[in-house]
């Protein structure tokens, strides 16, 4: 798993006014809207006795602990202790606060310490804003590791066998070869798939033709997001972004969206719904059953071939990131000591309560670390 990346947190529309708990990457946070209704995530250990934040309530648009009252604001500074209301609030007494964007439906928290400039961008996903797109919004879980859900989503050739009832074509397996053109923080790869053509109110009965669908896919690692755009011979298009959030090393909360430029009035909306998440129970139905959960250290642990090159490219960028010091180590809940990923204050202020797993500057020590969203 992966910090100094920004990862999906929430769908606008679910965060209110109730605190909403958050777990990714081993660690637990609490998303918020202040009283300015802007979007914001701490850390979710209270520095007074530890106790759950997302456990409490938002008061006047900060969170208080359940414990005793110690109230937090978006910036992760304590402002108020009701046992002792009139004494000065110690310095240490704050928790980490991350930067927050709210964008295509989605609430990104930068999850890492990282100064802004320093920070990857967001995908464009601007269709999601295109009132000609109907766009509908859901949710999955998975009991499979992050980077292997996003590898199936990568990966064409396994469309005929796993959907091969939904939209594979099973007697039509062969891919053209596949062309991945990548940066640092994305990829993505094009090619023309033979979609079999169905009959029926739930379109299962094959009638023996085929059309043509253009097909782009790609990965961005904010979010982060697996892409998919087709694109039918009359030139109706479909879009799905979904952002595969590490809960664990071995859950995965997905985030998605769907677009059509098709059909767009809302009472279709339900049958796009139904069909994206029945191809994510048929994907689920192996992801959860591989082995080795994660992905494997060596390259000679599996055996790759021409039409796993957008998986491979993946995989390159996260191995770099992992190497650069992004790695987050699985976080114990049975240790003395509790522990949290740093964020950017810390790099411009030093008083803190809890340790943070490995900062730049100091990996031993719970200081150090600094800044804002784009």
């Amino acid at each position: 798993m992966l910090k100094n990346l920004w990862y999906v947190v929430a769908a606008g529309a679910d965060l209110r006014e109730q605190l909403l708990p958050v777990t990714l990457l081993g660690h637990r946070f609490v998303a918020f809207r202040d009283a300015q209704r802007r979007a914001q995530l701490l850390s979710d250990i209270c520095v007074h006795r530890g106790a759950s934040l997302a456990a409490g309530r938002r008061v006047n648009g900060e969170v208080q602990c359940p414990y005793h009252g110690w109230r937090y604001g978006g910036d992760g500074v304590c402002t108020h202790i009701p046992a002792q209301p009139q004494a000065r609030i110690p310095a240490r007494a704050r928790v980490d606060s991350y930067p927050v964007v709210e964008r295509h439906g989605w609430i990104w928290a930068f999850v890492g310490d990282l100064p802004e400039a320093e920070r990857p961008p967001l995908p464009d996903l601007g269709w999601a804003d295109d009132p000609a797109v109907r766009v509908v919004y859901g949710t999955y879980e998975w009991e499979a590791n992050w980077e292997r859900v996003i590898e199936n989503g990568l990966d064409f050739a396994h469309a005929p066998f796993v959907h091969g009832s939904s939209f594979g074509a099973p007697e039509r397996p062969e891919i053209d070869a596949v062309n991945v053109s990548a940066n640092a923080w994305s990829g993505h790869a094009r090619l023309v798939m033979r979609r079999p053509v169905r009959r029926g109110w739930l379109r299962r009965t094959p009638t023996g033709e085929y059309v043509d669908v253009v097909t782009q896919t790609g990965f961005h690692l904010s979010g982060p997001c697996a892409t998919l755009e087709l694109t039918l011979a009359n030139g109706w298009r479909i879009h799905i972004a979904s952002a595969h959030v590490p809960v664990d090393e071995g859950r995965t909360q997905t985030f998605w969206m769907m677009g059509r430029s098709f059909l767009r009035n809302a009472l279709f909306d339900g049958r796009f719904r139904a069909r994206n998440l029945r191809i994510f129970e048929e994907d689920h139905a192996v992801l959860r059953r591989i082995r080795p959960v994660r992905v494997p250290e060596s390259w000679q642990n599996e055996v790759s071939v021409k039409s796993d090159a957008l998986q491979i490219a993946f995989r390159q960028r996260v191995r770099a990131l992992a190497e650069s010091g992004s790695r987050v180590p699985e976080a114990s809940q049975a240790s003395h000591v509790a522990t949290v990923i740093a964020c950017p204050m810390r790099r411009t202020v030093n008083a803190w309560a809890l340790e943070a797993t490995g900062t730049a500057e100091a990996p031993e020590v719970a200081a150090n670390a600094g800044t804002s969203p784009r």
